[in-house]
């Protein structure tokens, strides 16, 4: 399975009309971070290249790795971000195999960019 999926799944849910909620008052405890087995890098290089497969706007990208150089580990989620992202486009990695999605996940994020409605809070 490609990483990116269950954004591919939500995001195709909200195309399709449908709602998706996140449930806050879940109280769930990890017993280490996201991605800590791996490490910040190899954590943060898989997310770009997630990101890449589901077809995100390389411009949504350009701001979201900006938004992610005061993050901890300082650059390193920044940096290992766009190294996933373009590493897809440089090795030509097959993307979703639905352009209408693509489309759609690429005008919420320029909306998000806008400060206007959209998916992404």
């Amino acid at each position: 399975m490609a990483p990116g999926w269950d954004t591919i799944d939500e995001v195709k849910a909200n195309m399709l009309g449908w709602r998706t909620r996140t449930f806050a008052d879940l109280q769930v405890f990890h017993h280490r971070f996201t991605g800590s087995a791996d490490g910040a890098w190899k954590d943060s290089v898989k997310n770009g290249f997630a990101n890449y497969v589901t077809g995100y706007h390389p411009l949504f990208m350009l701001f979201k790795c900006l938004r992610r150089l005061a993050a901890r580990p300082l650059l390193i989620s920044a940096l290992g971000l766009a190294w996933g992202f373009l590493k897809g486009y440089r090795t030509h990695a097959p993307q979703v195999q639905d352009a209408s999605l693509i489309r759609y996940t690429r005008s919420q994020q320029l909306r998000r960019l806008l400060l206007q409605e959209s998916i992404w809070k």
